[in-house]
């Protein structure tokens, strides 16, 4: 009995499977690279709104009644370290994302109108949503930032 040889993935069936795949490039592209490029950004805005509402809402209301002053003294620091390292996780997540944007490149001839109705191009898909949402983080951090740092809590 014959045994087979295990697929190198260079005869003509392999490349004829991987030019019907609507990602044909997805090896060029990993997973981890992806899944950074669409979560980074969002995961790292949820964190610094947690860390916001919670440190300065316990530093100001930590009992029943809400206090003239922070509890700490340095919270407008702490606030500040918070959303500093939240804004560069969201621009980190933005190059990885662009990064697998450009490695995904030349995944599909046509136009973007024609590979948007056939389907095809997916990693490339993914990794633009990925810069695209990073783009709209980067401006919630900025916002939500100013109001942390700026409008300082306590105000009673």
């Amino acid at each position: 009995m014959a045994t087979r040889e295990p697929a190198t993935g260079t005869g003509p069936a392999d490349t004829a499977r991987d030019s019907a795949h609507p990602a044909p490039h997805r090896d060029r592209v990993p997973g981890w690279l992806i899944t950074v490029g669409l979560f980074g950004a969002p995961a790292a805005w949820s964190v610094q709104s947690l860390l916001d509402v919670g440190l300065a809402g316990y530093a100001c209301y930590p009992k029943d009644e809400p206090l003239a002053a922070p509890i700490w003294s340095g919270l407008g620091f702490a606030l500040a370290g918070a959303n500093v390292v939240a804004l560069l996780v969201c621009v980190i997540a933005g190059g990885v994302a662009f990064v697998a944007y450009r490695r995904s490149g030349a995944e599909r001839p046509g136009s973007a109108h024609h590979l948007l109705e056939s389907g095809d191009g997916r990693t490339r898909f993914l990794a633009l949503a990925g810069v695209l949402t990073s783009v709209l983080f980067v401006v919630a951090v900025a916002f939500e930032s100013v109001q942390a740092v700026v409008g300082l809590p306590c105000h009673g």
